[in-house]
């Protein structure tokens, strides 16, 4: 059966059903659009996954009322599902590595021993450089990135303000649980304010607070 001869299907073979059925499909696309519209990273994705759920629950109530084993809506409902599962939770464990093949990223002990010596005090990352002229620096998965355009315009001080703030991050993501990472990874900005300003303060402690304003006053001149 293809797809339009199973749409000419629905109505006869659900009858009674239909508007039953309609109803799970309206609240998947509901939950869907709200979970676009909330803040909460974590309540987005809970949201997220429960219109999944309702979704998969209202094909297969179809295919159970329709008693058909051919239908081809089905089958691509399940593929997406699998893909789209596999994809989001895979994207959380291996997105370091997507990144360093992305960026062409070098471990930065190769040009700056002291980099990743520093780090292993703090946390169990790897520290890798990129090549870019843009000063720029984040954390991914278990690694942190840093630009060579950063590691021109800041001085060891001030670059070890920025490790401290990035590894600050590592320290955080690892001690949450997978879910909650899934949800700060995929539904929220990059930039969190109240997670900056923490990971700031664990910074200042570290490196002083003269290094990480100094560090911040450079990269903002940049962009202005």
């Amino acid at each position: 059966m293809n797809i339009l001869g199973e749409i000419s299907c629905y109505g006869q073979c659900l009858k009674s059903w239909a508007l039953f059925v309609s109803l799970f499909f309206v609240m998947s696309i509901a939950l869907i659009t709200a979970s676009l519209m909330l803040k909460d990273p974590k309540k987005r994705l809970q949201t997220f996954v429960f219109a999944q759920a309702t979704g998969l629950f209202a094909v297969a109530a179809t295919f159970y009322l329709m008693n058909c084993s051919e239908m081809l809506s089905l089958y691509l409902y399940f593929a997406y599902v699998a893909i789209s599962t596999i994809l989001i939770f895979g994207t959380l464990r291996y997105y370091d590595r997507l990144m360093i093949k992305r960026l062409e990223a070098k471990p930065a002990g190769s040009i700056l021993k002291w980099t990743q010596e520093f780090v292993d005090k703090l946390t169990s990352a790897r520290v890798y450089y990129f090549d870019s002229a843009v000063p720029k620096a984040f954390a991914a998965g278990r690694s942190i990135f840093i630009s060579i355009g950063l590691l021109e315009l800041l001085d060891e001080d001030e670059l070890k303000a920025v490790l401290a703030h990035e590894a600050w991050h590592i320290r955080h993501n690892s001690g949450m649980p997978f879910l909650s990472q899934l949800a700060l990874m995929a539904f929220s900005s990059s930039s969190e304010p109240e997670l900056e300003d923490q990971a700031d303060r664990f910074a200042a402690k570290i490196a002083g607070n003269t290094a990480l304003y100094s560090a911040r006053n450079k990269v903002d001149k940049v962009f202005i």
